[in-house]
């Protein structure tokens, strides 16, 4: 992959898409623009993905070579209560996208979500099915990435990370951060299970598929599989966080149905990129020791 490479990188004020204009512009000579609905660190260019004429007006500006598709509304209650907000965000932005860059190879991120089966431990070969109505966009979307001539669909687990900046929506681990900031208790289930996944090993993938050119759908995720409960106790202790903050829960209590058995096998990935996933210890260690300075700032803020 040449210098000459253009890459558009959608949610670039997300977790995921920040991240990856970060540390893609830092290590590698593609030239690497960012878009979001809102000015931002990445930001290049502000559009609204969900109109075909901001979308035609990127064209205007730049042919990307590779999109990768990160925008999306995650929040499974939002997408209940706003039914049609998130179909045209997770499901028309990527299909305005398909249309105006139909010759851009297009690396779309999924969700782990759209297996449920009892076993859990699926490939990609797994059948998937929606439990809600997220799900249920994303697999949609899908069909509309698969009828690219190259595509790469991600299909992740949870993604942790810290991050500095607002976010719409907040990961896994800022949605703790926020609850011990306002001094809440986080409620999390002990019977779902799932692969959670560090933000940096999920950018390194995207660097290696770039790479790589390989195509295809593909799960990635821990190798380890562990209860939310335990992951977010796993994290307080870490921190030195006081564990009165988080208690452990049934799922049936939850207001949005998820698969309860939500873990992924990630060995197709691994194996086409020549890359092994770090356990989780080594993860969770990474997050405290590249943002505890960091976390005991937002802490510490109580505006």
């Amino acid at each position: 992959m040449g210098e000459e490479k253009t890459i558009l990188i959608t949610g670039a004020n997300g977790l995921v898409g920040h991240r990856a204009c970060e540390y893609l512009r830092k290590i590698t000579p593609w030239k690497i623009i960012g878009t979001s609905r809102r000015e931002g660190a990445h930001v290049d260019l502000i559009a609204n993905l969900t109109d075909i004429s901001d979308v035609d007006r990127i064209r205007t500006t730049i042919h990307p070579d590779i999109i990768i598709h990160t925008a999306a509304i995650s929040r499974t209650d939002v997408c209940e209560q706003e039914q049609k907000l998130c179909y045209d965000t997770n499901v028309t932005a990527t299909a305005n996208l398909c249309k105006v860059f139909p010759e851009a190879k297009f690396i779309f991120f999924s969700t782990y979500a759209v297996y449920d089966t009892p076993e859990g431990r699926c490939d990609e070969e797994c059948e998937t099915r929606a439990s809600n109505y997220y799900i249920q966009t994303k697999l949609d979307a899908e069909e509309h990435v698969q009828k690219m001539a190259e595509y790469v669909i991600v299909r992740p687990s949870v993604i942790f990370g810290y991050v500095e900046h607002l976010q719409d929506s907040k990961n896994y681990f800022m949605q703790l951060l926020a609850n011990i900031r306002m001094k809440k208790v986080m409620q999390s289930p002990k019977d779902q299970y799932f692969n959670p996944i560090h933000v940096d090993i999920i950018v390194e993938s995207l660097k290696r598929i770039i790479e790589r050119e390989v195509c295809g759908t593909f799960n990635v995720g821990s190798n380890e599989s562990i209860s939310k409960f335990e992951f977010n106790r796993q994290i307080l202790e870490k921190f030195g966080f006081d564990s009165e903050y988080l208690e452990g829960i049934d799922s049936k209590h939850l207001t949005v149905k998820r698969p309860a058995i939500g873990t992924i096998s990630s060995a197709k990935i691994q194996r086409e990129l020549l890359y092994e996933i770090p356990p989780l210890e080594k993860m969770i260690d990474t997050l405290y020791l590249t943002s505890s300075e960091e976390v005991k700032r937002y802490l510490a803020d109580s505006r």
